[in-house]
């Protein structure tokens, strides 16, 4: 009798070792849930006599340990699991195999469930890094394509305006990377959070200067070039102003070619 127990054990752990071979590269979460509950339910059909054996109950426990393990393999694959994590975990767990040669059967082997503070603290640090690169990716996104709002001014050249809106997306984003640095996974983007840090002030320092520049130029403007008594009364003002006009309207007219605001940033003498 229980040289029939073995024989069929046998059976169901063909199909373990199969699964065991597969290479984690190649791994389908619902592929080998699949396969591990289809064996658990070959082995919930075995006949009484065979299932009264402890080689029975020893085996079906270890296939349950099998099928939790799967779950974790399945949080282990998600996209927060970048090679340094691995690196870690390999090397906390002893495995003493390259992350690109691992197969299923090095991380049953390794005892995840036994493991699992092991397991858990990287996976949370893999979080914790995944929403801060994400907080980045967003912040690059937007400022790669974030567009001026332009407004036709007279015949002469276009102002800014959506204001508020600008402002709005500036101070959130440097609120963000203030929240970031708060961060105990801050470390690792330290060198690509603080230049956009850095340039994030820039740009509200240089388009706080711009608001009240260009308010100041439109009543000017209006004062200036709106009446002819003006003109001849202040002529030495008039004459000053004409050269501001000039070069205001110069940028202006550079702003509205390539109104994106990484884009105007760059132009030689902004500030």
């Amino acid at each position: 009798m229980l040289k029939n127990v073995w024989a069929e054990v046998h059976k169901v752990w063909q199909n373990i070792d199969a699964i065991n071979e597969t290479p984690l590269s190649a791994y389908v979460h619902k592929k080998v849930k699949e396969a591990l509950d289809s064996l658990n339910e070959m082995m919930n059909d075995f006949p009484n006599r065979l299932r009264s054996h402890n080689v029975y109950d020893e085996y079906k426990a270890l296939l349950q340990k099998y099928r939790k393990t799967n779950g974790l393999f399945l949080e282990l694959k998600s996209e927060a699991m970048k090679p340094r994590h691995w690196k870690q975990l390999l090397t906390k767990l002893r495995i003493k195999v390259k992350f690109n040669d691992l197969i299923l059967s090095n991380l049953w082997q390794a005892d995840l469930i036994k493991n699992n503070k092991i397991v858990a603290e990287i996976l949370n640090e893999a979080r914790g890094e995944l929403i801060l690169e994400e907080f980045i990716r967003s912040i690059k996104d937007c400022w790669a394509k974030y567009e001026l709002e332009l407004i036709r001014y007279q015949s002469k050249c276009r102002l800014i305006r959506g204001w508020d809106d600008l402002f709005t997306q500036i101070d959130e984003h440097i609120n963000n990377i203030a929240s970031m640095k708060m961060s105990p996974y801050y470390k690792v983007f330290e060198e690509e959070i603080v230049p956009w840090d850095e340039k994030l002030q820039k740009i509200r320092i240089v388009f706080d200067n711009w608001i009240d520049v260009q308010r100041r130029y439109v009543y000017l403007e209006g004062i200036f070039f709106g009446s002819a008594d003006i003109k001849s009364m202040l002529s030495a003002e008039f004459n000053k102003f004409r050269g501001i006009d000039n070069e205001f309207t110069q940028l202006m007219k550079k702003v509205a070619q390539k109104p994106i605001v990484l884009d105007v940033m760059s132009i030689q003498n902004l500030q």
